[in-house]
This record gives structure tokens, C-alpha cells and sequence, in this order.
């Protein structure tokens, strides 16, 4: 659409399913007949000062696309309108095209978006892959203390290129989330790191390091809170630990089908001491190199640990055990 032709009166743009309203060339209004954006962007052919609106006009970046979305769904949807305090409902939809150049490190990432890579399967290491690149200096996504809710993520890779102490995903706040079939490959101290959170869902995601050390796969609480989250069908590895829960709680927190493989300890989970308020194993498997003795390698539960795991295996240094059990 030519909207530098456009004069005056109404005019219907396909790209953004909306209709504006213009007077002397400007447009004075907008009203769309979608309530979220669909942005697009690719890092060869976009830019940083396009629109995002359609694979013609992408932006460059996830990042930019991040903020333009941010800065559309604070004003409610309508361009021009007023910010959004209460009864938020717009989501918008970031597009990310898999290329053979990674994108750059992500600072912030806002309520309410969902982020989809488009290319091939993030598990791999070669060209086609949707990925994000820290570059070993910067983590490839973070969520600040402000935090985020109801982030979707899918088929993304966040990588790092060179060795650091950094993080994929580091969330010192993350709410009503889910990331699905995403890949968080050779980050020097944890693939993902969720300080405090509650209702996030992990589904087929893996935490690797194939080239770079990395600590720790899964690392949740740090002394805070992870309630009410759901993790399945997933593997983390870590060169000391493949999964470390220290929140101060994880209450109502399931693994489900999921691995822990560390270089030391497999699951390792300090969580308080009342059941309640502590995380559950289902059908999951630990492994670690620390010794051969049950509940301190495979896995490491501090407390409660017959309680609260269901049709695991404990492997402790090549001695493997149906886990819960008390036999050495």
C-alpha cells in the first residue's frame, strides 16, 4: 500500500488488518480488526527502521522487534492510545526467520508476546536455525526484576559462540510462561536460569553444551520462589549439575519424563523441608559421577525424597537403582 499517496479518507491496510483514517496526508486513527501484531523479522534482509508488518518490511532484529511490540501493546492495541494499566489483552506474535547468521543478545523481553522461530529443529548446530547469540559476553535473553508474564516460546535456539560465564534464558522474574521445543546450548554458567517464578512450562527443551563448559543445565530459585511449574519431556546437562533447584519452595512443581545429567550430581533440589511446599519426580532419571550411594548423586534431595518421587531411576556413577528406594 502507498500510503504516501494517501490524502484523505478512509483506507484499509491488508497488512495490518486495519482501517485508518487520514486527513491531509496523516493519519489520524486507526482501527484494527485484529487486537495483536504480527511481527516478522530476519536479519539479512530486514531492518531497523521498517515497520516489522510483513516479510517485505521485517525488522532486523529480535530485539527491535521486541520493543515495537512492547511500545504497540502498552497503548492497547491502537496506535496513538492510552497506556494499558489494567485488564491487559493484547498479544502480539514475533516471527523469527532461521538464517546462517545468529540474531544478537535480547536485553528485556515484555508481557505477553509469543517469540517463534522459523527454521530448522534447534537441537542442531548448523545454518537454518532460528538463534540467539550472547557471544559468551551477554545473556542471549533477559528478564529483568521487573519481570515477564506469559511469554510463548518455540523451535528458538539460544546459544553462545564463545565461552562466558552467561545465561540463556536468565529470568529474575518469570510468570505464566511456556517454552516449547526450544534448544539453550553452551552457556557458561546455566542453559536457564528462573530466579523466581511460578505457572512456567518446559515442554521439550533441552539444555546442552557440545563445544563450551556449562555449570549447570536448569537452575531455579536461587533463594526465591518457583511454584506451580511444569516440566516435561526435557533434558539438562551440566558439567557439575544437570538440574539445580534452590528456590526456597516449589510448590506444586512437577518433572515429568524429563533427565538430569551432571559431570558431578544429576538433580540436585534444597528445597524446604515440608512436602508441601516442595517439588515432585515423575518417571525422571538422574545421573552423576559423585559416588555410588543413593540420593547423593543421580539425584540429591535433600528432604522427603521417598515422598515426593514416583517411578524414577538413580544412576550414581554407573550403579543404577529404581529411585525411591533406601537399598544401597
Amino acid at each position: 500500500m502507498n500510503k504516501t499517496a494517501i490524502k484523505r479518507g478512509f483506507h484499509w491496510n491488508p497488512i495490518t488488518q486495519s482501517l485508518g483514517i487520514h486527513v491531509n496526508g496523516v493519519q489520524v486513527a486507526d482501527y484494527s480488526t485484529i487486537v495483536g501484531r504480527i511481527y516478522y523479522v530476519n536479519n539479512i534482509l530486514g531492518s531497523s527502521s521498517s515497520d516489522g508488518l510483513s516479510w517485505g518490511t521485517a525488522f532486523d532484529q529480535v530485539e527491535t522487534a521486541v520493543a515495537a511490540s512492547e511500545t504497540y501493546r502498552q497503548l492497547g492495541g491502537v496506535p496513538g492510545g492510552a497506556a494499558v494499566t489494567t485488564n491487559d489483552f493484547v498479544r502480539n506474535t514475533i516471527i523469527v526467520q532461521g538464517t546462517g547468521t545468529a540474531y544478537t543478545a535480547v536485553t528485556s523481553i515484555p508481557n505477553y508476546v509469543d517469540i517463534i522461530g522459523l527454521g530448522a529443529d534447534p537441537r542442531g548446530n548448523g545454518t537454518g536455525i532460528a538463534q540467539i547469540d550472547g557471544a559468551g559476553v551477554a545473556d542471549c535473553i533477559s528478564i529483568s526484576s521487573a519481570g515477564c508474564r506469559g511469554l510463548f516460546m518455540a523451535n528458538m535456539q539460544l546459544d553462545q559462540s564463545s565461552a562466558g560465564g552467561v545465561i540463556g534464558l536468565d529470568a529474575a522474574k518469570l510468570f505464566r510462561s511456556r517454552l516449547e521445543g526450544c534448544a539453550f546450548t553452551n552457556q557458561g554458567t546455566s542453559g536457564i536460569r528462573i530466579v523466581l517464578g511460578g505457572g512456567v512450562y518446559i515442554n521439550d527443551c533441552a539444555c546442552t553444551n557440545d563445544t563450551f563448559a556449562q555449570i549447570t543445565g536448569l537452575t531455579l530459585g536461587n533463594g526465591a520462589t518457583v511454584n506451580g511449574c511444569k516440566i516435561t519431556n526435557s533434558e539438562f546437562f551440566g558439567d557439575t549439575q544437570g538440574v539445580s533447584f534452590t528456590a526456597v519452595a516449589g510448590k506444586q512443581t512437577v518433572f515429568r519424563d524429563c533427565m538430569a545429567i551432571g559431570g558431578t550430581k544429576g538433580f540436585v533440589d534444597s528445597t524446604s523441608s515440608d512436602v508441601g511446599a516442595q517439588p515432585w519426580y515423575v518417571r525422571c532419571y538422574g545421573f552423576g559421577t559423585n559416588n555410588t550411594t543413593i540420593n547423593q548423586t543421580g539425584f540429591v534431595l535433600s528432604s522427603n525424597f521417598t515422598k515426593r518421587s514416583i517411578g524414577c531411576l538413580d544412576n550414581a556413577n554407573g550403579t543404577v537403582r529404581n529411585y525411591p528406594t533406601t537399598t544401597d
